[in-house]
């Protein structure tokens, strides 16, 4: 018995025929006890993102190829995979082949907001637009240290939210209208998975604000993020968490992830959670498939598949769509 198992090969330059027909020769190779050495690549996006199948033993010396998680730990922990992505300047994303088929169904897809939907991070931009951006800094700064008392997202959270107090609440509008970007191809992404009749989340650490005007803006069907409380009289916030909300961290957003797949009967191996965060980690690994994208370095060595380019519109390749599918879907 065999496992079927998929390689995406993304470069962010065109790269030339033969340099391709090398990279696919390699990775094949490198694969252990390989029983199908054919070329039967094709290109989701010519010159650029490259879709291979092989197969190899069900039980090999270096573990079951069956689960993402396997093949994630030998896509990113063997050196010879290392050493051909880094001589090619390529990256790579190894899966089952069932799981690579299930992409092909309709599903829920979840995303992290700051710095996945959007390029910015948002509670940095609220405390730079009133100066108080390098103390906000430290506790993160802090907090990713582990250093006490900010050993945990709940902890920082208030702790940021504190310093706060007294900004006016039309910072909401300022922000909105000149300070936050999305990330190129979200949009797009959002738009074409809704075509497909995905369901869309954004799960974001951050507030509720500018989640729910993301969820708008994009057209997503969810949206939860943290509460912070206002002083409607004097219009400026209290500093404080609304204390009856939940605090969105890296345990609500697996908890969300389940609960929105149960609600709308999708089987969790048709869910996509695609964030840049160690707060997004839980998500990513409940999730069929977890993408850390443009994440930091500890992030994408954890996380279930990594993707660093420059347009998110790239996850519809890592779901197998082909650059025609998506044209397609652009002009449906």
């Amino acid at each position: 018995m065999n496992n079927a198992l998929v390689y995406l090969v993304f470069s962010e330059t065109v790269l030339p025929d033969d340099e391709w027909k090398q990279i696919e020769q390699d990775l094949i190779f490198n694969l252990p006890e390989t029983t199908s050495r054919g070329t039967n690549g094709r290109f989701l996006l010519p010159g650029k993102v490259l879709e291979i199948h092989a197969s190899i033993q069900a039980s090999t010396a270096s573990g079951d190829f069956t689960t993402l998680a396997e093949c994630t730990r030998f896509n990113h922990h063997n050196p010879r995979v290392e050493a051909v992505q880094q001589k090619h300047h390529v990256q790579t994303i190894l899966q089952p082949a069932g799981l690579y088929s299930l992409h092909r169904k309709s599903g829920l897809a979840v995303f992290d907001m700051d710095s996945t939907l959007i390029q910015q991070e948002v509670i940095d931009e609220l405390a730079r637009a009133v100066g108080l951006y390098d103390q906000v800094a430290a506790i993160t700064e802090a907090a990713m240290r582990g250093e006490a008392p900010y050993t945990d997202f709940e902890t920082s959270l208030r702790a940021r939210v504190a310093l706060l107090k007294g900004v006016e609440t039309s910072i909401w509008e300022t922000l909105k209208e000149g300070t936050i970007t999305f990330t190129p191809g979200a949009k797009e992404l959002v738009r074409y998975l809704k075509k497909l009749g995905w369901k869309t989340a954004v799960l974001s650490g951050g507030f509720t604000p500018l989640a729910n005007w993301v969820k708008e803006t994009l057209g997503l069907d969810y949206a939860y993020a943290n509460h912070l409380v206002s002083d409607d009289e004097k219009g400026v916030l209290t500093g404080e968490l609304v204390r009856e909300a939940p605090i969105i961290h890296a345990e609500k957003k697996r908890e969300l992830l389940r609960q929105l797949a149960a609600e709308n009967d999708i089987p969790l191996e048709r869910t996509i959670a695609v964030g840049d965060g160690s707060n997004d980690l839980l998500m990513m690994h409940a999730a069929g498939m977890g993408l850390a994208f443009n994440a930091k370095p500890k992030v994408q060595q954890a996380a279930p598949t990594r993707l660093n380019t420059a347009s998110l519109l790239n996850t519809m390749h890592v779901l197998g769509f082909t650059e025609d599918e998506v044209r397609e879907l652009s002009s449906a």
